[in-house]
């Protein structure tokens, strides 16, 4: 009879910790990027402006700068402004290279609808091992189609590797992004059981 109590009680208290964990989770990453983009601008704006300690202020700030940033960007004068920057930017080795970087995955991003629609899976880090790994581009290698795939690592998928590989070694699947990050993050503990391979056509 304990031991039933016992058992119902851990039940219980696991139970709880599993609803409470992900809503604890999603609440700090929230309260965390909030705090981050709070602190973005507000701080060196009190150097000039004798701005109050309002909440929700610094975000409210940063949003208005990057709003007004992209509306002088689309304009002339704007235009020439960025010219230029990137020209100062250009003669600064280090930091050219981060720049030009960052600013190419960002106008990949927002310039293609496709990135990251297809999951598929790749024999990696071995031969007769697979990881999942999502299609970020075609391209040829000596005449050869290859598919440039980003492998994520668990259970933080915004690390991990870049690899080429042929078109005709990658694994198309039936799981979405969404499905497949799921599995990244809880370390294969929440994972479909059956995964079915998509047949491609061959100009695909």
């Amino acid at each position: 009879m304990k031991r039933k109590t016992f058992t119902r009680i851990r039940d219980i208290f696991l139970t709880g910790f599993l609803v409470l964990l992900p809503i604890g989770v999603t609440l700090w990453v929230v309260i965390s990027l909030l705090a981050f983009v709070n602190n973005l601008v507000l701080p060196y704006l009190r150097y000039i402006f004798p701005i109050p300690n309002v909440p929700g202020l610094g975000v409210l700030t940063t949003l208005l700068l990057v709003f007004i940033v992209g509306l002088l960007a689309q304009n002339y004068f704007g235009e020439k402004l960025l010219q230029l920057w990137d020209t100062l930017i250009s003669k600064i080795p280090i930091v050219r290279a981060i720049y030009n970087a960052t600013k190419q995955v960002m106008e990949s991003l927002l310039s293609q609808k496709d990135n990251f629609k297809k999951t598929v899976l790749v024999e990696f880090p071995r031969k007769g091992t697979y990881s999942i790994a999502f299609v970020a581009n075609e391209l040829k290698i000596d005449g050869e189609d290859f598919y440039a795939v980003y492998v994520p690592t668990a259970p933080n998928p915004t690390s991990g590797y870049t690899i080429f590989v042929r078109k005709d070694e990658v694994i198309h699947t039936d799981m979405t992004v969404d499905e497949a990050t799921r599995i990244i993050l809880s370390g294969g503990l929440v994972i479909n059981r059956e995964i079915r391979s998509i047949p491609q056509l061959k100009d695909a």
